[in-house]
């Protein structure tokens, strides 16, 4: 599932495809069981933004700016279609002059709705970097810090954008048993948060992380050299509450 890294990637290339075109319809593949886009204000212009893991695509007209916001599922992403080209798995059309901006998910797991980002998950790490840890260090008092970090650093409502690989190589790369308690490991392990940060930049500045169902819409190889943890073989792994992989250094289990 595209991560911090890769959303931002596909925001990159959103604004690249749709820079100088004017847009007129839009339109939803029937077969899709997402939101149907009722707009009244034609033409617009679209822009794109990613936080954490969201995406939100800006139409923007005479009368204003409508914000829809986005999940990618696991394999979803945007291309341009020409006109006359079919496209199967193309689940939402954003019509221009000579083509159109398509939304593409075999899989059919990305979702959309009117709406800016979503205020249930936590600032971005990346560019809001600060209010991401004053927002963990706000919360730590509660519950939910009190699970194992393996599991925390999946709450978006707190990591927002970090995901299953980025989890392991943060654990990895800051030598964290992923096994302590979330509160434990946030307040005497300081390089926990700030990997949050630094391998998501990291991810973004080499094409995104080396994993399924995700290319690079610019068509750049994603390298995987840097990534220690996630699927190597060497390393150990549980199936975690969420039914996902855990990877992580074999000597936390001794």
């Amino acid at each position: 599932m595209p991560e911090i890294a890769e959303v931002r990637i596909t925001s990159d290339y959103i604004n690249q495809l749709v820079k100088g075109k004017t847009f007129y319809t839009a339109r939803k593949n029937p077969v899709h069981k997402g939101l149907e886009l009722e707009l009244y204000d034609t033409p617009f212009k679209i822009s794109s933004r990613s936080r954490g893991k969201e995406l939100c695509l800006y139409l923007i007209s005479k009368s204003g700016t409508r914000s829809l916001r986005m999940t990618m599922g696991m394999s979803g992403h945007f291309k341009w279609m020409p006109e006359g080209q079919l496209e199967k798995h193309a689940h939402l059309l954003f019509n221009s002059d000579g083509g159109s901006l398509a939304f593409v998910d075999v899989r059919r797991f990305g979702k959309w709705c009117w709406g800016d980002f979503s205020e249930n998950r936590g600032p971005d790490p990346i560019d809001d970097y600060q209010n991401f840890r004053s927002n963990i260090a706000a919360n730590l008092h509660k519950k939910d810090f009190e699970k194992p970090i393996g599991e925390v650093l999946m709450n978006q409502r707190y990591f927002n954008g970090i995901g299953n690989y980025l989890r392991a190589e943060i654990l990895f790369k800051s030598n964290q048993n992923p096994f302590e308690s979330a509160v434990n490991a946030i307040i005497n392990n300081d390089r926990l948060l700030e990997l949050c940060r630094t391998l998501s930049v990291q991810a973004y500045f080499l094409n995104g992380g080396s994993i399924k169902d995700w290319q690079n819409p610019f068509g750049n190889e994603s390298s995987s050299n840097w990534m220690k943890c996630y699927g190597n073989k060497s390393m150990s792994y549980i199936i975690d509450s969420t039914g996902r992989r855990l990877w992580f250094d074999p000597k936390w289990l001794s």
